[in-house]
């Protein structure tokens, strides 16, 4: 019985076809990897050879896993790019312009690189992350204190200018007080700028009487000008510091000294006071009339004895709720008529009795007593206007 042939295994395994290579889901570099462990060496292959046919024989033969994995790979590769393909071409449907969407763009250029054979760990980048560095655009992060800062809206807090007046920083010594409102060109004065300085921080109208009632409390002999000496002695005598305190007691004085019937002492105090203080000089004996007019104006009307008077929206008081009724037909007579160029000492203070006495109607007027004959002449003219208000009006002649 003749002996059997021997055949290699190299030659088996080439005559039988290789498999077909499967679709494989993984990427190109996971199949890389397992190809690679799977390959065995080129060492391992080889089989001792048992005779020079053998031997011949296995050299020319292929290898079979070294075949299926490039067949693999090659497929893979053809399946994404068909994928890429297919991407452009939807993208291209839908009117996108080409390379406009960054993430597609980055996933074409790395199914290329998988398919020239390199790893492609690392190269599959997010559309957001990719769009963000194309436009060279941060992402910004907020926090709790920033989304505060834009919902809150700081209102400031409707502050009038008293209030703001009180919430400067308080002088220590009232010579520092002084200092802030004492002239440039004389620092042992506060000129009229300096008052008017003074009465804007203090919110209070010139034409109310508070300035003269404050200048009667320091004891100042004329108009024009504070003295530094009167300044320091009479806030010190009275406690008084600032402005915060001045407004304080600004009040107070006015309250007390606001014209009543019958008169306080105070204003009766304030009254003679006020002569004198009009006056040019302090060696003149009487008043000019336009001076006289405009002091006896403020003087005379209880409203201005207010730190909120304001002549613009202030109403006139009528006579039968006036205090000293003939106030306003007084000075309306001085005015018009004119009878004097000066009012004297005696005119001056003979007004406060006048109206004590003598009633509004005039009816118990004697003209025989000792007023001041520029109270006669008042009377005429006020006689004199209510016969023509009165009298027969002229019309047509009724006679026959």
């Amino acid at each position: 019985m003749p002996p059997k042939k021997r055949t290699s295994s190299s030659a088996a395994t080439a005559d039988v076809p290789p498999p077909a290579p499967r679709r494989s889901t993984r990427s190109a570099s996971s199949l890389g990897r397992s190809n690679s462990s799977n390959v065995p060496a080129a060492d391992s292959l080889k089989t001792p050879p048992t005779s020079s046919s053998s031997s011949s024989t296995s050299a020319s033969a292929p290898n079979p896993t070294a075949v299926s994995t490039a067949s693999t790979s090659d497929m893979g590769s053809a399946v994404s790019k068909a994928k890429a393909l297919k991407a452009k071409r939807s993208r291209k449907a839908h009117g996108e312009a080409p390379g406009s969407d960054v993430s597609s763009r980055i996933e074409e250029l790395t199914v290329d690189e998988g398919a020239g054979g390199g790893s492609v760990k690392g190269k599959r980048k997010s559309a957001t992350g990719a769009e963000a560095k194309a436009n060279g655009v941060k992402k910004a992060r907020l926090s709790k204190d920033s989304i505060n800062q834009e919902e809150e809206v700081p209102v400031p807090a409707a502050t009038s200018k008293t209030k703001t007046a009180a919430a400067k920083k308080a002088p220590k010594t009232v010579d520092e007080w002084y200092t802030a409102y004492a002239s440039e060109d004389d620092p042992e004065q506060i000129d009229v700028g300096g008052i008017i300085k003074l009465l804007g921080d203090l919110d209070v109208k010139f034409e109310s009487a508070a300035i003269y009632i404050l200048c009667w409390k320091l004891e100042l002999e004329a108009m024009g000008s504070i003295p530094k000496k009167k300044w320091v002695d009479g806030m010190n005598k009275h406690s008084i510091k600032n402005n915060q305190q001045l407004l304080k007691t600004l009040a107070a004085w006015l309250q007390d000294t606001k014209p009543v019937s019958p008169p306080s002492d105070s204003f009766l105090a304030f009254y003679k006071y006020m002569f004198q203080f009009s006056k040019a000089t302090p060696e003149t004996r009487s008043v000019a009339l336009e001076s006289a007019l405009a002091v006896l104006t403020f003087v005379l009307d209880p409203l201005t004895y207010d730190l909120k008077y304001d002549p613009a929206t202030a109403v006139t008081l009528k006579a039968d709720v006036h205090p000293y009724p003939h106030a306003a037909p007084f000075l309306e007579f001085l005015t018009q008529k004119q009878p004097v160029k000066v009012i004297n000492k005696d005119q001056w203070e003979s007004f406060i009795p006048f109206n004590r006495s003598v009633s509004y109607s005039l009816e118990n007027y004697n003209p025989e007593g000792a007023w001041p004959n520029l109270y006669d002449q008042y009377v005429d003219w006020r006689k004199e206007a209510e016969k023509a208000d009165v009298g027969p009006k002229d019309g047509p002649d009724t006679e026959s």
